[in-house]
């Protein structure tokens, strides 16, 4: 029986090892496509910090000879990373067999490896950016691809340019540096250790060159690009010459010059100069000459000198061309930094800075046209269409402010309807209007990390004020009352009662929000809260202190880890959840009848439910994970690990929110329709009614505070003083349809006659009226054995065509799930191959090969489609080409192509295209549609952006 890996992937065979673990083929279920499992030794697995950079390094890559990185994910405490196929073999195995390899083919191989390191190494990736040394270039890890070109794998050990880290080699290919020698116009070699530290000092100030110490039996040097050079190097002279080269560098034998190019020889032997001074600095350097070999070959130079009379004889014919090749060349140029600016629109995007994304674009797409201006080039036009975000039709909240704080907050907190933010920082709390993000007031505090503010109306709140608790209107500016000083504050569900408690006193006073009445003043026989050493730091809020709905009940957590429900008006009736215990973090509330808390201390968490009526526990829950609590009339909130949990406010049925992969929850909000997430990982991600994953941003520190209301959300930490405000964004003027969300399918189509809309997978499918009336759910028998799926649209009607191993084919109707016919077949190939027809084109779709287009009329092979991605569909609209693609991890989306089958714009959930329209399923409840925009269509919408917000500045 094969074995199954986070229900996703299943083993099929080891087809690797080596020191960094064990390599197998697996199939990923759902898409059936191959991918490589690579599965971690015990080794690296005491240090998960280095997988996890290895992969969140591998995931962002993208390039033709390196390969994708999908998935990492830990199970059984065995970490796993998931990863393109490359079909083929690597090239250490035919040089085993003997086999050699043509000059010509290893400078075709050579070239593809180093345009990979030159991507590599760029300081592009990641944030901050910087580039990457592969550190174990060698043959074993070069795949030879059935299309006889390589691909570059194992970056089991690629570590970023500039850091600290340990560095094993491959004998043979590794530079001197590996072994701890330097060659360099330093010093002759690192015999000794005292040697070795005396030149890391003379080496600290000079980059790029390789810093190298001493540390027990293993060296640890700063990486360096010309180590990946000289491996390179090396690993070419290997192909060549079929033979590894030497150990020692000062002992490698030259190839020789009878049997190669003496160009050839003269860039390896450069490549692998001992002195890491004298090597190619850069890839591109290595890669130029092998671009330009033949003009660099003294036999061509013999000819070029033979020709230069001839030369003369035709300088007139050149001069007239002359203005021909400046135009030429001033094209090119132009062209070269159009390009530039969509990658700076593409990054400005990707920072959230929507003003600079469209401002770029528009640069590169200038009004005025010359003889030396080329035509616009797809790229642009791309990052035109991105920055707009025309396409893009998910409700989703984006990016669209930023406010600056005079120190890092200790707390945030929404108003009931989301209009007002207040921030309590050192030592104030700040109201600010979620609008525009402009401060309404400032107001003094208690000098303590603890001082809290609650909301008691939309415009009203009660903060712990510096003469004393006090109630302030924010619309009128002015103090309502004031009460006694404390810090801790409390307010009722009806938000009619507000409760109070200073620091490590014994008492709380209960106030009417009203009119500030002290209602009464309730003793907690000597207890007090939990409270932190110094508390003008920061606030760990490790209490609960919450009153129920009516304001009736009150939850106290203690310092010696006792909890109780203080019945406000009768003490006789008070609740004792715990005497005391050794939990030293608390969370809860009241929901309804129901009072749950989270109970932590180190490596071990208690969730508990208890009905106040009956005064009975109805349920406890123990982890290993720290658990994380909210409550409220909508229901209870649970988080533990990187799952978030909601319970029904009346019957307790649990429905999951949120699912954060690999990453732990830090802090969660719930709104009407989304969920915000803070993680571990430094990165805040939405949620929505689905519990599909609305977007994820990135951030330079962990998310401490997150707060979320049905229009605006806002993220922050503890070490910045700065708060990011998102604002929602629909698009419901484009709805074509609203279902269940809670409907799990993969492709949602329209129907021929547009009257209805059908949902489907591999389990079934479902059909809703256009006008959003659902109508039938249908579950397709012995799904695990379906075989493929397409929605065919014939004239005037649909139908779902099913496809099962054994070759039955079974067609339901898109009208009303109708089983239309029914037969027996061929046994279907398993390897997915699909066709598409347009009235020009043919394109052929491989399961594990690249999409490939073929012109009907010769029959030629004119382009090359998306190949990370398997191709779904193809339409023609016009003279576009739509393209529709899964990948790996299930992402649908398509891509606009002109008649040079460059991309014009992304389309993210494409998932039809009816009558000229783009129809698009956010998998959130929602199918919306948009035509195609024109270019002078798109220009005209960035530049109306532009000024509409240079209008909005000048107001301000």
């Amino acid at each position: 029986m094969s074995q199954i890996v986070n229900s996703t992937y299943e083993v099929l065979e080891k087809i690797g090892a080596g020191g960094g673990g064990s390599v197998f083929l697996a199939n990923h279920m759902r898409l059936g496509k191959k991918v490589v499992l690579k599965v971690y030794n015990q080794r690296i697995m005491a240090h998960p910090e280095l997988l996890r950079r290895e992969v969140d390094v591998l995931k962002d890559l993208s390039h033709t000879y390196i390969p994708k990185v999908y998935d990492f994910f830990v199970e059984d405490d065995i970490s796993y990373a998931a990863m393109d196929y490359i079909e083929g073999e690597s090239l250490d195995r035919p040089l085993k067999r003997g086999e050699k390899f043509s000059q010509a083919q290893v400078i075709k191989w050579a070239k593809q490896l180093l345009e990979a390191l030159c991507y590599l190494h760029s300081p592009t990736h990641g944030t901050p950016p910087r580039g990457f040394v592969h550190s174990d270039i060698k043959p074993a890890n070069l795949m030879r691809t059935p299309d006889n070109n390589i691909c570059l794998i194992d970056f089991n050990i690629a570590f970023a340019l500039g850091e600290d880290n340990e560095i094993w080699g491959s004998e043979g290919y590794a530079s001197p540096e590996h072994y701890g020698l330097d060659y360099s116009s330093r010093g002759d070699t690192m015999s000794t250790e005292g040697r070795v530290t005396e030149l890391v000092k003379h080496s600290k100030a000079k980059t790029p060159s390789s810093s190298v110490v001493s540390s027990s039996s293993k060296r640890i040097i700063v990486p360096d690009v010309r180590s990946d050079i000289y491996s390179t190097g090396a690993t070419l002279y290997h192909l060549l010459s079929g033979h590894c080269p030497s150990k020692d560098a000062k002992k490698v034998v030259p190839l020789p010059k009878e049997e190669f190019s003496p160009q050839v020889i003269k860039i390896i032997s450069k490549a692998m100069n001992p002195n890491p001074d004298f090597r190619y600095q850069t890839a591109e350097e290595m890669l130029w000459d092998f671009s330009h070999l033949r003009e660099n070959d003294t036999r061509v130079k013999r000819q070029k000198r033979g020709r230069f009379v001839m030369g003369i004889l035709l300088s007139v014919i050149f001069l007239s061309g002359a203005s021909s090749a400046f135009v030429g060349l001033k094209r090119i140029q132009t062209r070269e930094s159009w390009l530039k600016l969509a990658e700076y629109s593409k990054n400005a995007l990707a920072e959230g800075d929507m003003v600079s994304a469209i401002q770029y674009a528009l640069e590169a797409l200038p009004a005025k046209t010359s003889i030396f201006q080329p035509a616009y080039s797809a790229e642009v036009e791309r990052a035109l269409a991105d920055a707009l975000g025309v396409y893009d039709l998910s409700d989703g909240f984006r990016s669209s402010d930023m406010i600056e704080l005079p120190s890092a907050p200790f707390k945030i907190v929404m108003s009931p309807e989301g209009f007002y933010l207040a921030v309590i920082y050192a030592y104030e709390v700040a109201v600010f209007q979620m609008e525009d993000s402009q401060e309404i007031i400032r107001l003094p505090v208690q000098k303590s990390a603890l001082s809290d503010v609650v909301f008691v109306s939309e415009t009203q709140i009660v903060y712990a004020g510096e003469q004393g608790v006090t109630a302030y209107d924010l619309e009128e500016k002015k103090v309502l009352w004031t009460g006694e000083v404390a810090t801790t504050l409390t307010v009722s569900g009806d938000r009619t009662i507000v409760a109070a408690v200073d620091r490590e006193e014994d008492d709380v006073i209960i106030y009417r929000v009203s009119d500030g009445k002290k209602v009464m003043k309730r003793e907690l026989d000597g207890q007090h809260l939990s409270s932190v050493v110094n508390d003008t730091f920061a606030d760990p809020e490790n209490n609960i202190f919450a009153l129920n709905e009516d304001g009736s009940i009150l939850a106290v957590s203690f310092s010696n880890g006792g909890m109780r429900l203080l019945v406000l008006e009768n003490p006789w009736d008070d609740i004792i959840i715990l005497e005391e215990s050794d939990y030293v973090h608390f969370e809860g509330g009241f929901c309804g009848k129901y009072f749950a808390f989270a109970a932590n201390k180190d490596g071990e968490a208690s969730f508990q439910i208890v009905d106040v009526q009956e005064a009975i526990l109805l349920g406890a829950y123990d982890s290993k994970d720290e658990l994380l609590l909210q409550a409220d009339e909508r229901g209870i909130y649970l988080a533990e690990g990187n799952l978030l949990l909601h319970f029904d406010s009346v019957t307790l049925e649990q429905m999951e929110l949120a699912f954060t992969g690999s990453a732990n929850i830090r802090g969660f909000s719930v709104g009407k329709d989304y969920v915000l997430v803070g993680t571990d990982e430094k990165q805040f991600c939405f949620f929505d009614r689905g519990a599909h994953l609305s977007s994820s941003e990135n951030c330079t520190e962990n998310c401490d505070f997150v707060a979320l209301t049905d229009g605006y959300a806002v993220t922050g930490n503890r070490s910045e003083p700065f708060l990011r405000i998102l604002k929602l964004e629909s698009h419901k003027e484009a709805q074509l349809l609203e279902y269940d969300a809670r409907y799990v399918h993969e492709e949602a189509r329209i129907s021929q006659d547009g009257q209805t809309a059908m949902l489907f997978d591999y389990q079934g499918f479902c059909i809703y009226r256009i006008d959003g009336e659902f109508l039938i759910e249908v579950e397709l028998p012995d799904s695990e054995q379906i075989y493929d799926q397409q929605f065919v649209k014939g004239e005037g009607d649909s139908w779902l065509e099913v496809i099962w191993y054994d070759g039955m084919i079974r067609c339901y109707s898109a009208r009303d799930g109708g089983l239309l016919s029914e037969e027996m077949g061929e046994a279907p190939s398993k390897d997915l191959y699909e066709e598409f027809y347009t009235s020009k084109y043919q394109v052929t779709s491989p399961l594990h090969g690249t999409p490939e287009v073929y012109s009907l009329e010769s029959g030629k092979l004119v382009a090359m489609l998306e190949q990370d991605s398997y191709l779904t569909y193809v339409t023609e609209e016009e003279d576009y080409l739509i393209t529709e693609y899964i990948s790996a991890e299930g992402e649908r989306y398509g891509l606009l192509l002109d008649e040079k089958f460059q991309t014009l714009a992304y389309l993210p959930n494409l998932c039809d295209v009816k009558d000229g329209m783009l129809v698009f399923d956010d998998e959130a409840g929602h199918l919306r549609q948009s035509r195609l925009y024109s270019l002078s269509e798109l220009i005209e919408m960035g530049e109306n952006y532009i000024k509409n917000n240079r209008r909005e500045n000048e107001r301000e």
